[in-house]
């Protein structure tokens, strides 16, 4: 018997004590993640047998429930912010699994003209010509605090844009687009590849991208750390990001 027979051996038997008593990983969770998330969420947990309970929201939402200590076994969001909890001794040390990097890019209603924004100057004329624009509020969202605060600002247009502008409140702002409601909407790539009724037009701009890493990690509030690392290892593991890499993400750096 091989040393990876019995490691699986072991783990195996540790996943059906916890389900046998009901075990379950509570995860509060950056939106962007939300579909590559439940897909390898959900395989894990039907190897597991432990169930798993993600509840999904802006960054900025997460950080209120943070600061109202809500209790959770593991936390998803921009690694930045969760690097910073991890020094404020929130989330355990070791812990922080890179699960995949998101780069924003744009949408229009599916069948209206496609603008250009392949360069800076293309995306500064294309952002004056609509006449509305979609992006998360930069209070709750990484990708609109990033549009908002470093894109805009580079392109000289942030005041004009902005007096034009429909702030996204949570979820996938492209859908205001597939209604009617706005002209083009700016997000992360894997925010707005699922949304139906729209076109992707691409990414911004390399020297305007600042890629956003999401990254997991176990809380210290966490009632089964154990199990709640594994999912995270699972997630981080080649089987799991597949679940990432289809939707848009790529591979973080090591």
């Amino acid at each position: 018997m091989t040393m990876r027979t019995i490691a699986g051996m072991v783990a195996a038997l540790g996943f059906a004590a916890l389900a046998a008593r009901g075990a379950e990983v509570v995860v509060m969770s950056a939106g962007a993640v939300k579909g590559a998330f439940e897909e390898a969420g959900g395989r894990w947990s039907q190897q597991s047998g432990i169930a798993v309970r993600a509840s999904f929201a802006p960054t900025g939402e997460l950080r209120k429930r943070m600061m109202a200590h809500e209790a959770a076994d593991i936390l998803v969001m921009p690694a930045g912010e969760l690097i910073a909890y991890e020094r404020e001794g929130d989330v355990v040390p070791g812990t922080r699994r890179d699960l995949g990097v998101s780069a924003m890019g744009a949408a229009v209603r599916k069948g209206a003209p496609v603008p250009d924004i392949s360069t800076p100057e293309a995306l500064k004329r294309a952002l004056l010509a609509a006449k509305s624009v979609t992006y998360m509020d930069p209070t709750l969202g990484s990708s609109g605090k990033q549009f908002d605060e470093s894109v805009l600002p580079a392109l000289g247009i942030r005041d004009a844009v902005r007096a034009k502008a429909i702030l996204g409140k949570g979820g996938a702002v492209a859908e205001k687009v597939a209604q009617g409601d706005a002209e083009i909407a700016f997000q992360n790539v894997t925010e707005l590849l699922p949304v139906a009724g729209v076109t992707m037009i691409g990414l911004l701009p390399a020297e305007l991208q600042k890629p956003i890493t999401y990254s997991g990690a176990v809380l210290k509030s966490a009632k089964d750390p154990k199990a709640a690392q594994s999912l995270l290892d699972y997630l981080a593991s080649p089987e799991g990001r597949k679940s990432f890499l289809d939707r848009g993400f790529t591979e973080p750096k090591p």
